[in-house]
């Protein structure tokens, strides 16, 4: 009759002895499964919970991701503007200028990109040209007030008439044209600079 193997060489090979369970532990503990855990998994539950309270408050985010050594700070009128933004789905405002409303306005867009995988966003105004130049000159100054931000995007290209930008997650934010042609595409959300000049024929909601 042939002999069985000894405990030792049972655990050995990974195999269970079911005549003495007791002999192996089946159940991984959690200290071995938490090591074998990514550092992106292990804070993950918390790393939600931060992501939740953004979507709702931005303007903390945006005290999270400002550098140390950075002087910038939100005003309150800022930090309302932000919010109410990102909560409503129709945002329309007028306000005097020096208000910071076209960098306040890309600020929203860009936190968009980050805190919502594979949104698809635009930026609408005159003409594309235009639309382009403000939208790069404001992103670039994100981008130099938040270099974090910049680190989540995958690709972006910027031309005369032509901006589009990717994110790691899969966001992606462009420019559309105000014409006829552009109808049938599909964002989930966008910007629309000077909307009273001249786009109450394309967006009735605002006549």
């Amino acid at each position: 009759m042939a002999g069985f193997r000894t405990n030792k060489d049972n655990h050995k090979l990974g195999e269970i002895n079911i005549y003495n369970p007791d002999t192996y532990d089946c159940q991984k503990s959690e200290e071995e499964i938490n090591e074998k855990l990514s550092t992106f998994e292990k804070i993950k539950p918390a790393f939600a919970k931060y992501v939740a309270l953004w979507r709702e408050c931005p303007d903390l985010f945006i005290d999270f991701i400002t550098p140390k050594d950075s002087n910038f700070k939100l005003f309150f009128y800022q930090r309302v503007f932000l919010r109410t933004a990102i909560r409503h789905k129709y945002f329309y405002a007028t306000f005097t200028r020096a208000f910071s409303k076209s960098f306040l306005s890309m600020l929203i867009l860009h936190i968009k990109l980050v805190l919502y995988p594979g949104i698809n966003l635009f930026i609408c105004s005159g003409t594309k040209g235009q639309a382009t130049n403000i939208a790069k000159e404001k992103i670039e100054e994100i981008w130099d007030k938040f270099p974090m931000l910049k680190r989540e995007i995958k690709e972006y290209s910027f031309q005369k008439d032509y901006l589009k930008i990717i994110t790691h997650s899969g966001s992606k934010l462009d420019i559309v044209a105000v014409s006829g042609s552009t109808r049938g595409g599909r964002r989930h959300a966008g910007l629309i600079e000077e909307v009273k000049n001249g786009f109450n024929m394309f967006l009735p909601i605002y006549q």
